[in-house]
């Protein structure tokens, strides 16, 4: 498992460098940032807050993904930063917790690169990568006439890389609206009953899927 982690995280590494070197050799010098309403102006450095909104599968269960970065931008084709991501299911009764309503939540976060082709261009294509750590948790959600009440039966600890490809219109100068997918892979996780049977609460790979969603960047690309 440790040998397959360590093998998926230098084959996306090494993708996204040679990405980032394709795109910057296809850039000329003489190239001006190009949007879909404001025309004008060229820039080689630059950077972003991102928000993002998605759908992604926990253990089989519809969730919602949300996230949050922060990058700098070089020449229009290589991005470095940070980011941060937190997802939660629907809850559903478990039969074997006397049918009370249980879901999966959590968050991961960390590294944040991407080399982005034509990045000057209204309509472009990023290839994001987060390398990083996280944790998720199998708690109850339970109504008490005003409030709702979380108590958790089982949570662990995970790495995890999601390498990504991002469709990005670049709407202003100043404002950038992306749509793509993405793979999360993550380390085994063993969510476990907290009674003496110990049973597994959930597959070790009930994290590893595909995510869908949008992003809205502002600041300077």
């Amino acid at each position: 498992m440790k040998r397959t982690f360590i093998s998926i995280l230098t084959t996306v590494c090494l993708a996204v460098l040679t990405v980032s070197n394709i795109s910057a050799q296809t850039r000329t010098t003489g190239d001006e940032y190009q949007t879909l309403i404001n025309r004008d102006g060229n820039m080689t450095h630059g950077a972003y807050m991102g928000l993002e909104f998605g759908y992604t599968q926990t253990a089989g269960r519809s969730a919602l993904l949300t996230g949050f970065n922060l990058a700098w931008v070089v020449d229009h084709t290589r991005e470095l930063g940070i980011v941060a991501k937190g997802f939660a299911t629907n809850p559903l009764p478990d039969a074997y917790l006397q049918n009370s309503n249980y879901l999966y939540t959590g968050g991961y976060g960390g590294l944040h690169v991407a080399a982005n082709i034509f990045g000057n261009r209204p309509i472009n294509i990023s290839f994001p990568v987060t390398i990083g750590a996280g944790a998720v948790s199998y708690i109850r959600s339970q109504y008490t006439g005003y409030t709702d009440d979380y108590y958790p039966e089982s949570y662990y600890a995970y790495f995890v890389v999601e390498p990504g490809i991002d469709l990005q219109f670049n709407m202003t100068r100043f404002f950038r609206l992306s749509a793509g997918v993405s793979y999360r892979y993550t380390s085994d996780i063993y969510l476990i009953y907290s009674d003496i049977t110990a049973q597994p609460v959930a597959n070790p790979s009930i994290l590893r899927g595909l995510n869908m969603g949008i992003k809205l960047k502002f600041g300077k690309f």
